[in-house]
């Protein structure tokens, strides 16, 4: 009677064990699931991996960034060399205010797909975050020689030579900033500021209202 107690049980066993690894490529995305999953196939399989980036990806939409960061360096452990990966790992970092691992994973999406300019991008605002606008200069300007059409690299270019006390080319930044999208009123009251460093009161001026014009409508 034992051995039939113990066959019984062992089926029974397996029949739970079906049952996880059913849910997990059924791709049930739960806390704990993906985790279990990983565990029951003991391989990092392509299905496995793919289970850990959905949850990551879902987790970093959600804006539970911390928890992301989790499963991002999972998929990384994994063997996961994407550009994307180490991408959505910065940003989460950044979000959870851990700004030198956000460069690191930043830095490493950029070496992995040289056309990726998001990344360079984020290294320049942390560069500019972190008082270090020779550094934001550098990584800005980049994209500049590379595509002199946005206006938010333009207007943080801006930021990083004013920041220079660099003003000729803060002026220069501000202004192809405005021409691309004339009616934000801050390029503007930042061009005001600098032409008001640099003595040129009446142009300051200028600036100053066509802001408040703009503040208006």
């Amino acid at each position: 009677m034992a051995r039939k107690a113990e066959t019984a049980e062992t089926k029974k066993s397996e029949g739970v064990s079906l049952l996880l690894r059913m849910e997990g490529f059924f791709f049930k995305l739960k806390d704990g699931l993906v985790d279990s999953y990983c565990r029951l196939t003991r391989i990092e399989s392509v299905e496995a991996r793919n289970l850990v980036s959905r949850k990551a990806d879902s987790l970093m939409n959600k804006g539970r960034y911390g928890k992301a960061i989790d499963q991002y360096n999972k998929l990384i452990r994994m063997g996961r060399q994407d550009p994307v990966i180490y991408y959505n790992l910065g940003h989460c970092c950044e979000r959870e205010g851990m700004d030198e691992e956000a460069e690191k994973a930043y830095k490493k999406a950029f070496e992995l797909d040289k056309s990726l300019a998001d990344a360079v991008y984020r290294l320049g605002l942390l560069a500019i975050k972190n008082e270090d606008p020779k550094t934001a200069v550098r990584y800005l300007s980049a994209l500049t020689n590379k595509n002199n059409k946005s206006f938010d690299v333009l207007y943080n270019l801006g930021v990083a030579h004013d920041k220079l006390k660099d003003l000729e080319k803060a002026v220069e930044s501000f202004k192809k900033a405005i021409a691309i999208e004339p009616a934000y009123s801050k390029v503007h009251k930042r061009l005001g500021y600098t032409y008001e460093a640099m003595g040129k009161h009446e142009a300051a001026m200028e600036c100053f209202k066509k802001a408040m014009e703009l503040e208006e409508i």
